[in-house]
């Protein structure tokens, strides 16, 4: 999912100059790819501080392709701690990336799983429910965008 994350962020660039977006994109690449030795290492916390370092690099940036990669980083996290079993911390992550924006795209349905599961493993059903639920409303309507459906 991340290289394709990444490959639509390089083709997507186009605001603001390149030599910007050629940075925070190179070094979130990167960020990336170290935080995937780790994990396959088991260094899970490692990588989660990988992450999260670049993820604040983010913050500044006013690009557009920085924000959405952004929230992909913020599910991330929140996977690394549901995987470690800290499920607040995991729900903290998805909430942040979800304060950004809902808009109706994979991004937010990944955050909201993953806020599902983590509040599935806090004893908050109605709560995991409603993420599920507006996770698989979005699903939904992209599949149907994709077949060429009336959501378009």
């Amino acid at each position: 999912m991340l290289g394709v994350v990444l490959a639509f962020a390089v083709a997507a660039i186009g605001c603001g100059s390149k030599n910007d977006d050629d940075q925070w994109l190179a070094r979130t690449e990167a960020a990336n790819a170290q935080a995937d030795r780790m994990l396959a290492e088991g260094r899970a916390m490692d990588a989660r501080d990988v992450l999260r370092d670049v993820e604040a690099e983010l913050t500044t940036s006013g690009s557009a392709d920085a924000h959405m990669v952004r929230r992909d980083l913020l599910y991330r996290l929140g996977e690394i701690e549901l995987s470690a079993g800290n499920a607040k911390a995991a729900a903290d992550w998805a909430t942040r990336g979800l304060g950004l924006g809902r808009p109706s795209d994979a991004f937010t349905t990944n955050l909201l799983i993953v806020r599902g599961r983590a509040l599935e493993q806090m004893n908050d059903a109605a709560g995991a429910t409603r993420d599920y639920h507006d996770a698989i409303l979005i699903t939904e309507a992209l599949l149907d965008q994709s077949l060429g459906g009336k959501a378009r």
